[in-house]
């Protein structure tokens, strides 16, 4: 199936070249941020869910930690009275339409850089970038700063917004750089191009949120 998905993909790349001008390098960022858009109305759909579902853990971590206490020699009760305590309060950390979500993201994500990395941008230029086959610094660079700034403000509009700590947005910013550091310029631009897609999916979140405090 993701064999058959990345040939559809890569020809949907040569097509979007043709319509550019022969630019693959807009061909990946164009595709993959189309197929980023499409799934939108899915992604947002989910966050929310999470997010409501994080509003409900959080209010049982007072309750949660007096049946540790509690239970804390009966680890067999202590779950039951676990699982009792979320059902009542409709705590489902995983549901059919979460995993359903899944199931219908990773096939398309999976083709678009199966294409990309499959030798279709060989020798292929873009902007300051001689061979998107090949990785490129400022570009990565550029990505990880994206793909950080998405982390800040997914934070920042999580269900307990707050200032979001800063080590741990440093260190995930270090693994992000040294993953994408080796990486083709074209997977970059496609990750990168997602990761703007991301951060459409989380203004919208923070401006949905923000319209709910001030009612």
């Amino acid at each position: 199936m993701i064999a058959a998905l990345v040939d559809v993909v890569r020809a949907a790349l040569f097509a979007a070249g043709h319509l550019l001008g022969g630019s693959i390098g807009g061909a990946i960022i164009a595709l993959s941020l189309l197929v980023r858009l499409a799934l939108l109305p899915l992604t947002i759909r989910l966050a929310r869910r999470a997010i409501a579902q994080q509003v409900i853990l959080a209010s049982l971590r007072p309750q949660l930690e007096r049946l540790r206490i509690r239970y804390r020699d009966e680890p067999d009760r202590l779950a039951e009275h676990t699982i009792a305590l979320y059902r009542q309060a409709g705590y489902r950390p995983f549901t059919p339409t979460g995993i359903l979500g899944a199931a219908v993201q990773l096939p398309l994500v999976a083709a678009l850089y199966g294409a990309v990395r499959s030798g279709i941008a060989t020798g292929a230029r873009f902007c300051w970038i001689p061979d998107l086959a090949r990785p490129d610094g400022l570009l990565a660079l550029a990505v990880a700063g994206i793909t950080a700034l998405g982390a800040y403000l997914g934070t920042k509009y999580g269900a307990t917004p707050g200032r979001p700590s800063a080590v741990p947005l440093l260190i995930g910013t270090a693994v992000t750089l040294f993953v994408l550091w080796r990486a083709s310029a074209a997977l970059l631009l496609s990750w990168g191009a997602t990761a703007c897609g991301n951060l459409l999916q989380t203004a919208l979140l923070g401006r949905r949120r923000g319209l709910r405090g001030s009612c």
